[in-house]
């Protein structure tokens, strides 16, 4: 699922009011909202966000210390990876407590991202 959010103050409560006929850069039409929070008006952050079970991690090339991928399956059965630093991976399943089997939900944008466990 895809969730609009302000990029200044961070509201889920942003709604898409005109999308623009000119092509922005990335090949996309451009979305014009405003945030009922705030009131700011412009681009939103598309944040992807998914509940899941947790699988566990793994490297993601063999005997290779650099991206690891952390594994959900999600309730329709289909496998969602998530790509993160080896590090920042064992922080987070360290400062989770989590393990295989765990109730997730997994917040990102193209450069951050966010992990909770639903239950404790």
């Amino acid at each position: 699922m895809e969730l609009l959010a302000c990029p200044q103050c961070g509201s889920k409560n942003f709604c898409q009011t005109t999308i623009k006929d000119e092509v922005a850069t990335d090949n996309n039409k451009k979305l014009e909202c405003s945030c009922k929070e705030c009131g700011y008006q412009g681009v939103p952050i598309i944040l992807d966000k998914y509940e899941g079970t947790f699988q566990g991690s793994q490297p993601s090339a063999p005997g290779f210390i650099g991206p690891w991928i952390l594994r959900t399956r999600l309730d329709n059965g289909k496998e969602k990876v998530l790509e993160v630093l080896w590090e920042d991976a064992q922080d987070c399943i360290q400062a989770l407590q989590l393990k295989r089997g765990d109730e997730i939900r997994v917040t990102l944008d193209q450069k951050v991202w966010c992990i909770e466990r639903l239950h404790e």
